[in-house]
């Protein structure tokens, strides 16, 4: 008899529908089933609930997107619910699109968020996850997409 596992798999099993909340909050919609090394959890939907303001990763805070610059946050839970981001590198808007960051061993990845800081945004502070206003930033550019595991690359539109 053949004794072969299949390798564990981590992925969402539906459709967040992420969205920007108020303020720097995120919300979606309807319970979401998702799988961590092959065991399964759900989440209910968030409304209004707070980002983090720390990279799940290297556990600083998150690099601003000044003016001229973008990048990728991946969105994701933990196995205790936990709602996590990890953020890819900033680069320069109209060259090469971000990279999507490594992601820890306990997270499953649920969508990611697109921020591009145009000719308008702030060139001092920039925007930051966590602490700047997601809906309705003059200058800002942001896409949500709902993913069940992390594509080739990002999608910028």
């Amino acid at each position: 008899m053949d004794n072969h596992m299949a390798a564990p798999l981590t992925f969402a099993l539906g459709k967040a529908t992420l969205a920007a909340g108020t303020g720097s909050s995120v919300s979606s919609t309807g319970t979401l089933a998702y799988a961590i090394r092959s065991l399964v959890y759900s989440h209910a939907a968030m409304s209004n609930t707070a980002t983090p303001t720390t990279d799940a990763v290297t556990g600083l805070a998150f690099l601003p997107v000044k003016r001229g610059y973008m990048s990728v946050f991946v969105f994701g839970y933990n196995a205790n619910g936990d709602l996590r981001v990890v953020q890819g590198g900033v680069v320069p808007t109209g060259g090469v699109a971000p990279q999507f960051p490594g992601l820890p061993n306990d997270f499953c990845s649920i969508g990611y968020l697109v921020i591009s800081a145009g000719i308008t945004a702030d060139a001092t502070t920039g925007w930051v996850l966590g602490t700047s206003n997601m809906a309705g930033v003059t200058g800002i550019t942001y896409s949500f997409r709902d993913i069940i595991g992390i594509p080739d690359h990002p999608v910028l539109t």
